[in-house]
């Protein structure tokens, strides 16, 4: 029997959601544009749900504009064989939220979003209820789903929590015993749904087959994966009959993040960006250094790292370390590993979801699997330990998620976090690439920096000056492997002391009021990030600070500087 405070609990958290979704103008709040690949998918939504296909038409960027008048940013479109122009991604998260998006307008999305995080606290409530006192079992299921980045993407109109939901779902109906064995069968749908939204996700759901064979159940193997099968089938040949194309993200395909096409007759297809996943392996390096640093990031990375973001998987993971364990639950521990391992080695340069995600939303298909980890014998004690990890690391997101998730870089570039290393594998695709004034700055022919934080002023032709006294970090990508470095200082017009690093390497030098010294660093050891290319990891720190408008009669000058730095490379 189900305690009262807890029928209340949901029966309250269904209000909340129903009051949320329609009180809350999603267009206006998020100053009418997107986040991420938010348009892609919204553009689909209001497609299937208005005209019943996959094809962009006028009327389509019409429909978008009359509600988020900044326009679509990141437009990901597909040319049909036909010569017609199709929405390029996986059409199965719009599916499920167009009937809402048709009843309720945009209010339908956040209803759909806030609905699958109550299902999935219903349903992770009543499996480990199976085996655990209620209060329990409430209580983790709780700190599993709100110590984690994962519901703040009730925001988003992704497919990231679809994804967590329907992982968890399918996991919810294979493993739960049911009175009437039937039910179980649900599941199928379920990972069907799983991977044609993300088809990484056929590694970890194979292993759960794999399951079924080592216990002899030949006929729930049979039965579950014709289900699956038809219903995979039926999705693909639905993108096919629509598009003429089985791979919704093959073929032509380019994203557009200004002219959209049809918008005026000037528009065309051919002024998007070229993003065809056909030429992806051409492009693909991996070297056994970056597929351990990946690794290593994987778990304790500044922008994408599970113990920021999603601690409750890693405190499940030591839990399960020291708990008893059954047949099932390797197989379930050997499918985390197979799905971590094919997105930091089948996609080593971007393993997270890019500059727009907070935290690793790819990580949002492996998090339900930690859930169902050892779930029988499950220890509760310190359970209350990511709620600890949530107030320190996350706190900020908490507080004000919707600015998070417009800006997903401030985590990592604020104090907990920043203490952790940034990710070197990644630096084309971090979140702190969203500031533009940080992003792939070329300085001249020499070399390319990325900025990790706003500790600079903007870049003056060759050089640039630290903000203040705080740390600057940044990679610099340069053509090849540099012999030494040659870092000029110059100093504010006070005595000042500045420390330095490059990699492991590290000087702190006196500099006098308006002096220059130059810092050498040879032999440095950068990553080989492709078959030419070596990135290297700086710090820079100004002891004081120079603000000429108060200290320099008659300065305009606003600027906060701490030391001015030019760098050589010697090859």
């Amino acid at each position: 029997m189900i305690p009262n405070s807890i029928r209340i609990f949901f029966i309250l958290a269904l209000l909340f959601i129903i009051f949320f979704s329609f009180s809350v103008d999603l267009a206006d709040i998020k100053h009418g544009g997107f986040f991420s690949d938010e348009s892609t998918y919204y553009g689909i939504i209001q497609s299937l749900a208005l005209d019943g296909d996959l094809k962009y038409e006028r009327k389509d960027i019409q429909r978008i504009r009359e509600k988020f008048w900044v326009g679509p940013m990141g437009l990901f479109l597909k040319k049909g064989r036909d010569g017609q122009l199709y929405f390029a991604k996986s059409f199965i998260y719009p599916l499920l939220a167009a009937p809402f998006f048709r009843l309720f307008d945009v209010h339908g999305i956040l209803l759909a979003n806030g609905l699958m995080l109550l299902l999935v606290l219903w349903m992770g409530f009543l499996l480990l209820r199976r085996y655990h006192p209620t209060q329990q079992s409430f209580s983790f299921t709780l700190i599993y789903l709100f110590s984690s980045v994962g519901f703040i993407y009730i925001w988003w109109t992704t497919a990231d929590l679809f994804n967590f939901f329907v992982n968890f779902a399918a996991l919810f109906f294979f493993f739960f015993a049911f009175k009437r064995p039937a039910w179980s069968y649900l599941a199928a749908p379920l990972f069907a749904a799983a991977v044609f939204s993300k088809p990484n996700n056929l590694l970890h759901i194979g292993v759960l087959f794999l399951l079924l064979l080592y216990r002899k159940e030949w006929k729930r193997f049979i039965v579950l994966g014709l289900l699956c099968a038809l219903f995979l089938a039926g999705l693909f040949a639905f993108n096919f009959l629509q598009t003429g194309e089985i791979n919704y993200q093959g073929g032509e395909r380019n994203s557009f993040y200004g002219k959209f096409p049809l918008e005026r007759e000037d528009f065309t297809f051919s002024s998007g960006n070229q993003m065809s996943t056909d030429t992806y392996w051409s492009r693909f390096y991996l070297s056994p250094e970056i597929a351990l640093y990946n690794l290593f990031y994987y778990i304790f990375g500044r922008f994408t790292g599970m113990f920021i973001y999603f601690f409750p998987a890693v405190f499940i993971l030591l839990l399960f370390c020291f708990q008893k364990k059954s047949s099932e639950d390797w197989f379930l521990l050997a499918g985390i590993i197979l799905a971590i391992l094919c997105y930091v080695l089948l996609m080593p340069d971007n393993y997270f979801g890019g500059g727009g995600s907070l935290g690793n939303r790819y990580f949002m298909n492996i998090f339900p699997l930690f859930f169902f980890l050892g779930h029988r014998k499950r220890n509760f004690r310190f359970s209350i330990v990511p709620l600890f990890a949530a107030v320190i690391f996350l706190s900020p997101v908490y507080m004000d998620s919707l600015s998070h998730s417009a800006s997903p870089r401030y985590p990592g570039v604020t104090f907990p976090s920043r203490l952790f290393p940034a990710e070197k594998t990644q630096y084309s695709t971090l979140p702190s690439n969203t500031n533009p004034r940080a992003f792939n700055k070329k300085i001249g022919d020499q070399y390319t920096l990325f900025m990790l934080n706003d500790s600079y002023n903007p870049i003056e032709g060759d050089f640039f000056w630290t903000k203040a006294d705080q740390e600057l970090e940044f990679f610099l990508l340069a053509p090849r492997r540099v012999r030494s470095f040659v870092v000029q200082l110059k100093n504010i017009p006070k005595p000042n002391q500045v420390s330095l690093a490059i990699e492991h390497k590290r000087h702190r030098v006196y500099i006098e009021p308006g002096g220059v010294r130059s810092v050498a660093f040879s032999k440095v050891p950068g990553l080989r990030i492709d078959s030419r290319r070596f990135l290297y990891l700086f710090k820079i720190r100004s002891d004081r600070s120079f603000c000429p408008y108060f200290e320099a009669a008659g300065s305009r000058d606003l600027r906060k500087l701490g030391v001015q730095t030019r760098i050589q490379l010697l090859y």
